[in-house]
């Protein structure tokens, strides 16, 4: 575990050594994510110095660190040898995602009324996200959709496939979703949108994606897990506050045309 390792070597660190060490300790849920460099510069030091550091815990490189880290995470999930008394073995899970969802709540009203009022009033929505991020968007651009049209999801095959590109124009709006460690599709996708004169409204974690600077609105949220997997907890919860925000603007008149819609197709069953 990286804390005993620490502990272990803590008569030899410098003071920028426990700087760095304080810093990976109390974001042990993103080192498996956070680069040297990122590191470094959050905390005013060089990116050798965080190299260095690594190798004092005996460790060949940061990399290695970090692969050190990963282990120890998927390691809380780990079947316990013996029947354990106290909280089952998934309550880690819960508290995190409890977390998560709590970290919500500091998301001010008029940043979201401001998010729902970008949404309501754009021509086209693009809605954008990768790898882990992909099923977040994809269930935004779903309730989306059902309040109000013009919505459309976009992936990485637009950076090989330009035509959807022609269908943009700069009074649409693109939701970009991208958590760490982030992917340079969605960078490059968003600064494509960007050019072409449309707003981005990005939502991320507390990082510094390069997107961000991009952005005419950021929404920060937390999608940490036990075991160094992202939650998308916060993220689709986010999508269905956006979601209504939009029918406070609009109005449920699609939402009501579409219940009206699959019961005259009998859509459902019972």
């Amino acid at each position: 575990m990286l804390a005993e390792r620490i502990a272990s070597c803590s008569s030899g660190l410098s003071r920028t050594d426990r700087l760095i060490a304080d810093h990976l300790l109390e974001h042990i849920e993103d080192v498996p994510f956070l680069r040297a460099a990122e590191i470094a510069d959050r905390l005013g030091v060089s990116a050798a110095s965080v190299t260095r550091f690594a190798q004092r815990l005996g460790f060949d490189g940061y990399p290695h660190l970090q692969d050190g880290v990963r282990g120890d995470l998927r390691a809380v999930l780990a079947p316990p040898v013996a029947p354990t008394g106290g909280e089952g073995r998934y309550a880690r899970v819960w508290e995190r995602e409890a977390r998560n969802l709590e970290q919500l709540r500091e998301l001010p009203d008029d940043v979201l009324d401001a998010a729902s009022r970008m949404i309501a009033r754009a021509g086209t929505v693009w809605v954008l996200g990768g790898r882990a991020s992909e099923s977040s968007a994809a269930a935004l651009a779903f309730s989306l959709a059902r309040v109000r049209d013009g919505v459309r999801g976009v992936n990485s095959s637009i950076l090989h496939d330009y035509q959807p590109l022609l269908d943009v124009g700069p009074g649409d709006l693109l939701i970009a979703f991208t958590f760490r460690r982030y992917t340079r599709s969605t960078a490059d996708i968003g600064r494509m949108f960007a050019t072409r004169g449309v707003p981005i409204l990005l939502v991320t974690d507390d990082g510094s994606p390069s997107l961000a600077k991009d952005a005419e609105l950021v929404l920060r949220i937390s999608g940490k897990a036990p075991g160094g997997l992202p939650s998308t907890t916060a993220a689709v919860s986010l999508g269905l506050a956006l979601t209504l925000g939009v029918v406070g603007h609009l109005g449920s008149d699609r939402l009501e045309a579409g219940e009206r819609l699959s019961r005259e197709m009998d859509i459902f069953e019972g």
